[in-house]
């Protein structure tokens, strides 16, 4: 299975707003439909698209699902900021072994889930910056230290990436 992970892209300061409703700025949108770009130029085939319930998760990826009529995008509170990524691997256990499953998540969520599919330890921390796209192949079961790190775009570099 490829695990493709996507911070969700540039949003609103939450000043009065409740976290979890802060929406995409003009320039998060472009960065997610950066990443609908790369994610089509590469020929991804997702199968599933699991976002976090929050605002800016959920705009990030109904963007991307936009270029794919064949996908929906479905709501995971697994994928909070908070969340544990075992509780995220025991859900991925229903997905086939070729299975493409884009996750859009937050900071610092990305980091603990990619960290813990590589096997690093608790403290370990993987760099993903707004909007960038990580791939990981994993096995079956999904597992800490199951998985091999096969790629990070950062959205600039998606910003780049031409037909």
């Amino acid at each position: 299975m490829r695990l493709l992970i996507l911070r969700h892209a540039d949003a609103e300061t939450e000043g009065n707003r409740n976290d979890a409703d802060r929406k995409l700025t003009p320039e998060g949108i472009l960065q997610a439909e950066y990443a609908a770009n790369a994610v089509r130029i590469l020929k991804l085939n997702l199968t599933a698209v699991l976002t976090s319930p929050t605002a800016r998760a959920k705009a990030t990826a109904e963007i991307v699902v936009a270029r794919l009529p064949y996908l929906h995008v479905q709501v995971l509170d697994h994928l909070l900021p908070a969340g544990e990524p075992k509780d995220l691997f025991r859900e991925l256990q229903s997905y086939s072994r070729d299975s493409r499953v884009l996750l859009v998540t937050h900071k610092p969520f990305a980091s603990r889930c990619l960290a813990a599919l590589v096997g690093m330890n608790n403290d370990s921390k993987i760099g993903v910056p707004k909007a960038s796209l990580s791939c990981v192949e994993v096995g079956s079961p999904v597992q800490r230290g199951g998985g091999v790190l096969l790629w990070i775009l950062t959205n600039e570099q998606m910003r780049l990436m031409k037909e």
